[in-house]
């Protein structure tokens, strides 16, 4: 099994900062608000959520991840809510530029990979990987 992990580390730093301010939020309702009532609970229930979901960087999402094991390419990219699932006998061709790289299949259909927020190096991993993982 082969696998390339890229962090986007300004997304990072913007969504931990997000979340931290919503602990602190979160801190101030506590130390304000009235405790009993229905809202105030659903209101920390609620920030408890947002806080976690930002600092996890969106429960993981925002972490670009190829896996191939066993002829298959999975593409788990920080556009994308869902994992690409393909067969590395499928792609037909890999085309690349300075905002995208797109995995052409047989069947006609495109999976792009936004690459424009991506430092170069990174940039070059990706077309390194999928290179050696495809042979195009």
């Amino acid at each position: 099994m082969k696998q390339l992990v890229l962090r986007n580390k300004t997304y990072e730093t913007i969504y931990r900062a997000l979340g931290l301010l919503w602990l602190v939020l979160l801190i101030i309702f506590i130390a304000t608000a009235d405790s009993g009532t229905w809202n105030f609970w659903l209101n920390v229930i609620l920030l408890l959520v947002l806080a976690a979901g930002f600092l996890s960087l969106n429960f993981g999402t925002l972490v670009n991840r190829l896996t191939a094991d066993k002829g298959v390419l999975t593409v788990r990219w920080y556009t994308k809510t869902a994992r690409a699932i393909i067969s590395i006998d499928e792609i037909e061709e890999i085309h690349t530029d300075d905002n995208y790289i797109r995995i052409m299949l047989k069947s006609g259909k495109t999976v792009r990979l936004p690459t424009r927020m991506l430092e170069f190096d990174e940039k070059r991993a990706v077309r390194k990987f999928l290179k050696e993982v495809t042979g195009f």
